[in-house]
């Protein structure tokens, strides 16, 4: 807890608003009309929807070409006087795999950092200590280099081995070790209730010697803005919250919910903070929605038990829901929520926060559609080999004949000789050159071209996507 009883403000309306309730369906001439008012409101951090998956949804989905997109973002931002973040995991460039080279990492958020200058802040997801181990001794350095500055999000897990000595533990290590500007507890599954977040947030207090906290909470048992006032009770000073209509339901809190709740405290919002240019904002993101079909109507959701079965990240369902309908199986929504409590089981109960959230939903949707197992993604293989981590991913507790089943496949070989060398692997010092060559490419080519194959997986996307600015992209509306 410190002394300032200033509210701070993460907005998270255009990153995580749109991923819980639009399905990251947002297209160039959606972001456009806003993402530069958002960055003069006066937020202390805002999150731009820039991280690995935006370049393939824009380029498959939209047709539009991810370099205008970036290019349009960053000349937006030219007058924000906001700390600009961007997230990711102990991942460098796909939130659903494991780690990369320290070389491929650098790279890619070398080119992000270059396409939007304005970047000096990443989210660091963390699920488990071996990414303390493995992951933050390269992170925080490379990014640092970088002007990047990471914050660690720590990712709340709901089964036993997630202790709040656990949590203390985690960030005793982080604080001791790489003195972070602040630490964000991270509900991603939105199942955090009022007493848990008191004793998470009385264990971490003691041991974090004055950093200070953030709050994100996501809202799928209904709780996440009644959280956000026992985090400000608890000296909490940053919350994560969106512009309505991209606040509440599986979303974040309102803003405006947030900074009424903080004045009834006596906590003061930052004089910078402009409330009138917000309601512009909501008002102009609710005519965009309404356009493109998306929900705009988001109300706090009620508080149901089915949620702490499945455990679903609120920035997950979204996405499930509208990549079940482009594939016309929209139908098949409720039976893949009963999927993935076995899955847990089976798995070992590893945290549903990413990137395991990810796979693991993909998964539920294989198993349902194909048969159980009968179709295997290699990240199940790679979780089962230890990539994404061991003792708190739930390795040790797995269902063995899975693992048997998982260990026989064919790609399984190569999978486990590269886990089994995966710190190495990690830490190698590779060249530029290198990396270029790994990827297809000439060690000539710009790190543009290197970035967007890498995180796209290949160049196809980009085959079809459109040149033009501004202008052109009206016809989408």
């Amino acid at each position: 807890m410190t002394g300032d009883n200033t509210l701070k403000l993460v907005d998270e309306t255009l990153r995580d608003g749109t991923q819980s309730l639009w399905g990251m369906m947002m297209s160039y001439h959606m972001i456009e009309p806003v993402v530069g008012e958002i960055g003069e409101i006066g937020f202390d951090t805002v999150m731009p929807p820039v991280h690995g998956a935006y370049p393939t949804i824009w380029a498959r989905f939209f047709k539009e070409d991810p370099r205008e997109v970036l290019r349009m973002v960053r000349n937006k931002l030219t007058n924000t006087k906001s700390n600009v973040r961007i997230i990711g995991v102990g991942t460098a460039t796909n939130l659903s795999k494991p780690f990369e080279n320290k070389t491929v990492a650098k790279m890619c958020y070398q080119y992000l950092k270059e396409a939007v200058p304005q970047i000096n802040e990443f989210a660091l997801i963390t699920c488990t200590q071996d990414e303390l181990r493995r992951i933050y001794p390269v992170i925080f350095p490379t990014f640092r280099s970088l002007g990047i500055e990471p914050i660690p999000y720590l990712g709340i897990g709901h089964s036993s081995r997630f202790t709040e000595e656990y949590y203390a533990s985690q960030t005793k290590e982080i604080v001791e070790k790489y003195k972070p500007k602040s630490i964000c507890i991270k509900d991603v599954n939105g199942l955090l209730t009022p007493e848990r977040l008191r004793k998470i947030l009385t264990a971490i207090q003691e041991v974090a010697d004055g950093t200070p906290f953030e709050f994100h909470g996501h809202g799928m048992n209904g709780l996440h803005s009644y959280n956000a006032v026992v985090a400000m009770q608890m000296g909490v000073r940053k919350i994560s919250t969106c512009i309505p209509p991209l606040a509440y339901d599986s979303s974040h809190p309102s803003v405006f919910n947030v900074i009424s709740n903080a004045k009834e405290m006596g906590i003061s919002p930052d004089m910078d903070v402009d409330v009138e240019k917000m309601k512009e904002v909501s008002e102009r993101l609710t005519k965009i929605g309404e356009a493109y079909g998306h929900p705009v109507d988001n109300h706090l959701l009620p508080f149901d038990l089915t949620d702490y079965k499945h455990q679903i990240p609120g920035g997950v369902i979204s996405n499930t829901k509208t990549q079940l309908a482009q594939l016309g199986l929209s139908d098949m929504i409720e039976d893949v929520l009963e999927e993935i409590p076995r899955i847990l089981e089976e798995l070992g109960y590893p945290q549903m926060v990413t990137p395991f959230s990810q796979f693991i939903v993909t998964q539920a949707v294989l198993n349902v559609h194909a048969g159980r197992w009968e179709q295997c993604l290699d990240s199940i293989i790679e979780f089962a080999a230890g990539m994404f981590g061991y003792e708190e991913a739930g390795v040790p507790y797995m269902d063995q004949n899975l693992k048997d089943k998982l260990f026989s496949l064919p790609q399984a070989k190569a999978i486990i000789e590269r886990a089994d060398n995966y710190d190495e692997y990690i830490n190698e010092d590779l060249s530029e050159a290198e990396c270029m060559k790994r990827a297809g490419l000439s060690p000539d080519d710009s790190l543009e071209r290197y970035a967007l194959k890498v995180c796209m997986e290949g160049e196809d996307e980009l085959a079809n996507v459109t040149q033009g600015g501004p202008d052109f992209y009206k016809k989408y509306l």
